[in-house]
Parts: C-alpha cells; sequence; structure tokens
C-alpha cells in the first residue's frame, strides 16, 4: 500500500499541472497489476484504485483505493474482497494525527501488593508499600491506517515494601528470610527496597472524545532489570531513632517482567501491574509476586 501512496503523490502532482491547461480531467495510469485513474473537477481530485486481469484489462468491479482531496477535506477508502473498509481521520497515522500522544514516558505511583497466599500476607503494610515509576525514554511505530500505536521505552522502577508486625527481612546462610525482632528491641518500620531498569513492548489504542480529547488504553510486557536492593529496619536507642541496613545479598531475582495494561484521557491515567515471577529467586528466599496498582502522568 506504500508504493500506491507514493504514486498516488506523484500522480497528484501531474495532474495539478495538467490542470493548468484544461478541465475537467480523466485520466488512467497504469502500474504493475494496478490502474490508478484520476478525475478532477470544481476543485476535487478522485483518485480511484482497480485491479486489472491478466489481459491488462481494468476490472471495474474491482475496485482497491479511493482518495477524494478538497481544500477542506480528505476521504480515503479501502476495498478489499467487495467489502468496504472506511478509515475515518482518527484512524490516520500519527504523522496526520497531530493531536495524539502516546503514553510511556511520565511519572506514576502506585500502591504494591504481594499476593494473599505468599508467606508476606499476613506481615506487609499495604497502606505503605509503594511502587515509583519515572519513565524517561519513549519510542514509537505507527500500523498505517489504523489508530493501533507500538511503545518501546526505558525507566526506572522503585519498589518500597514495608512490613509490620516487628517482622523485616535478613539473610540466613545465604537465603533470604523473614525475621522477627527480639523481644524488648521494637522496630519503628522496616523496609524492602529494590529497584529495576524497565523496558516496555506496549500496544496502545485511542478513541476520541469530543474535537481534541482521546482516550486511551495500552498493554504489554515490561522487562525489568535489577540495579539495587537493600533490606533496612528503623528502631530506638537510647531514646534515638537508628537505621540499620541488613547484611548479605538479598537474592531479589535480577532480570524479571510484569505484564502491564493502562488506561486513561490526554495525559492522565491508571495503571495496573503484575509480575508472574517470584521477587526472590528459587529456593533462595520467600515466595510472593507483586501486583500494583496506580496512577500515571504522563510527559
Amino acid at each position: 500500500m506504500k508504493k500506491i501512496t507514493f504514486i498516488i503523490a506523484g500522480l497528484l502532482f501531474l495532474s495539478y499541472l495538467t490542470a493548468q491547461t484544461s478541465s475537467p480531467i480523466d485520466t488512467t495510469f497504469r502500474y504493475n497489476n494496478r490502474s490508478v485513474v484520476i478525475h478532477e473537477e470544481n476543485d476535487e481530485i478522485n483518485v480511484s484504485v482497480y485491479r486489472q486481469n491478466e489481459e491488462g484489462d481494468t476490472i471495474k468491479s474491482e475496485k482497491i483505493y479511493e482518495g477524494i482531496f478538497t481544500d477542506n477535506k480528505e476521504v480515503e477508502r479501502l476495498f478489499e474482497n467487495n467489502f468496504e473498509i472506511s478509515i475515518p481521520e482518527i484512524f490516520k497515522p500519527k504523522e496526520k494525527r497531530t493531536d495524539y500522544n502516546s503514553h510511556w514516558a511520565g511519572f506514576g505511583i502506585g500502591f504494591a501488593t504481594i499476593n494473599s497466599n505468599s508467606e508476606f500476607s499476613s506481615i506487609l503494610n499495604i497502606s505503605r508499600s509503594l511502587q515509583y515509576n519515572l519513565n524517561f525514554v519513549e519510542g514509537v511505530w505507527y500500523w498505517e491506517n489504523t489508530n493501533l500505536t507500538g511503545i518501546l521505552g526505558m525507566g526506572i522502577q522503585f519498589n518500597s515494601i514495608h512490613f509490620q508486625n516487628n517482622k523485616f527481612i535478613e539473610v540466613e546462610d545465604y537465603k533470604s528470610v523473614i525475621s522477627t525482632m527480639e523481644t524488648g528491641k521494637e522496630l519503628n518500620k522496616s523496609r524492602l527496597h529494590y529497584t529495576y531498569l524497565t523496558f516496555p513492548f506496549l500496544i496502545e489504542k485511542t478513541f476520541p472524545v469530543g474535537k481534541s480529547s482521546h482516550l486511551f488504553f495500552n498493554g504489554g510486557i515490561v522487562a525489568k532489570v535489577k540495579t539495587a536492593s537493600s533490606s533496612k529496619v528503623w528502631f530506638n536507642e537510647n531514646g534515638k531513632e537508628k537505621k540499620m541496613k541488613m547484611p548479605g545479598e538479598l537474592n531479589i531475582r535480577p532480570i524479571t517482567f510484569d505484564f502491564i495494561v493502562q488506561a486513561g484521557i490526554e495525559n492522565f491515567g491508571l495503571f495496573a501491574s503484575y509480575s508472574p515471577l517470584s521477587i526472590f529467586l528459587n529456593n533462595k528466599g520467600p515466595k510472593g509476586n507483586q501486583g500494583t496498582i496506580g496512577l500515571q502522568v504522563y510527559f
């Protein structure tokens, strides 16, 4: 279809030059097994593309493209297998839609939880367990004549998982375990932190709302590569609050991925993500899969 588009553009230019001397114009060009008919009258250009038979005759009943172009409007239709598919303006590629932005780059925050059948279910402080997304690189590509967009990019995901009931994560015999602080030394708070570089592979679809707004939905997979992790506790000692970092490698999974869906309007949206793999490596820590729901503002 791209070849036809370039050919039509050239033919329109030629028809414009011819229009300086005569009107109306009805011109036919042939290219491979296609016949292009250009008709111009009353400042309106009609471009039709037909399929030709083996003898080179135009088969009028097998129209595969029609475009009507004026100063005020542009209407294009594709015809395949005798079914007509209209292509409204809102479904044009992004270079023809100046009011559209893809949705990855931005900042978001959400509540993180760990599935209820895991060892974390009774000790997680959900109200304080948060995920922060800072997405700073975005690349897009477009499927011609649709409003589907593919999105690639890069970002950083910060996870801050808080515990209750005097629990914390430490390393014993090279394995991460859930421990309880000794009696008489109550914890003020306990936090597990891990950071990932993120690389999304998303498909997005949009729907118009009014004259200049649009709804969007996208989803896909976010690949993640760990950059840092730590387990820290805060407690009072001699009337002052002290912070202590637990020693040892926490065995947070170094490479993983999330399933993600996003939806919203313009530059504001909701996101939900779920990791099908456990936070810790197999047999190296407690089992638990993270899920997050939150808000995102897009740049």
